[in-house]
């Protein structure tokens, strides 16, 4: 493990910290346009670079020579990035296709975090007539599980119940319960508001058999048994647009679904 003492571990001092935001003020006035911001970089010292589009070093210098403080070069401005964030961040949060994103300066992007994988978003944007500014950067995770179950068990189940997005920002309370297999449906049992919602997965879940022969759902690199308590992140919502749970609705019927995502084995977690 690193020292306390580590370098790369470090921020600079308080007096640098207030003479960083002096000349923050005073770079924004007197650079617009050619000033980006500021931030901690450790070379190996810990320092504050100061970031400029365009001729770093020498803009820099005419308004301190300070070597707590250092130059970089190339980024975008905020005031220039934020309509791309405002135009496309709605775009694509209507079409359930984004995760989250933010206005990335120093890199010059508008990054999105997406919630499906590049072949996918490229068939929906062919559909909508997309076409993407330069500066627009989308992140994209690998496609979906192709396998939703172990063929051996498929005539056990009418379906396995999986989101066709991945998650994006997940609310952090740890909920509880167990999965159950009822009339061919995952429901959710002992959860503690009552009666037996319908469960539903993450895009990548997949039902299997463990070495004792017990069935399992597999996601992520978690496994659990059904019929065993599980803990999950949420609460989290069930969105109709979404195609498993128009699935769900078709194989299972009404009812409330709880999205429990990639549950875990509640035996890792015990009791306080």
């Amino acid at each position: 493990m690193p020292s306390e003492d580590d370098e790369s571990l470090r921020n600079p001092e308080e007096a640098a910290m207030r003479d960083a935001q002096a000349l923050d003020r005073r770079l924004k006035a007197a650079e617009p346009g050619n000033y980006i911001g500021y931030r901690v970089v450790r070379d190996p010292s810990p320092r504050f670079a100061f970031q400029f589009r365009r001729d770093a070093a020498a803009t820099l210098a005419r308004h301190t020579r300070d070597p707590r403080f250092a130059s970089r070069e190339g980024g975008v401005p905020t005031a220039e990035l934020q309509p791309i964030f405002d135009e496309w961040f709605p775009r694509l949060a209507a079409k359930r296709l984004v995760g989250g994103g933010s206005v990335m300066e120093f890199d010059g992007v508008v990054a999105f975090d997406m919630t499906v994988d590049e072949a996918a978003f490229r068939e929906i944007a062919a559909a909508e007539g997309w076409t993407l500014p330069e500066r627009l950067r989308l992140d994209f995770g690998p496609p979906p599980n192709p396998r939703a179950i172990d063929p051996a068990l498929a005539a056990l189940v009418r379906l396995v119940p999986r989101s066709d997005r991945l998650p994006g920002a997940v609310n952090q309370a740890a909920l509880s319960g167990r999965i159950i297999l009822r009339d061919g449906c995952f429901r959710l049992a002992d959860h503690g508001d009552g009666g037996e919602p319908l469960v539903l997965f993450d895009r990548d879940a997949e039902i299997g058999l463990d070495a004792d022969n017990r069935m399992i759902v597999t996601d992520g690199g978690q496994t659990v048994r059904i019929g065993e308590k599980v803990i999950w992140a949420g609460p989290r919502g069930a969105n109709e647009a979404d195609a498993g749970v128009k699935a769900l609705r078709a194989q299972c019927g009404a009812g409330p679904i709880i999205p429990i995502g990639a549950p875990s084995n509640a035996a890792h977690f015990p009791p306080r």
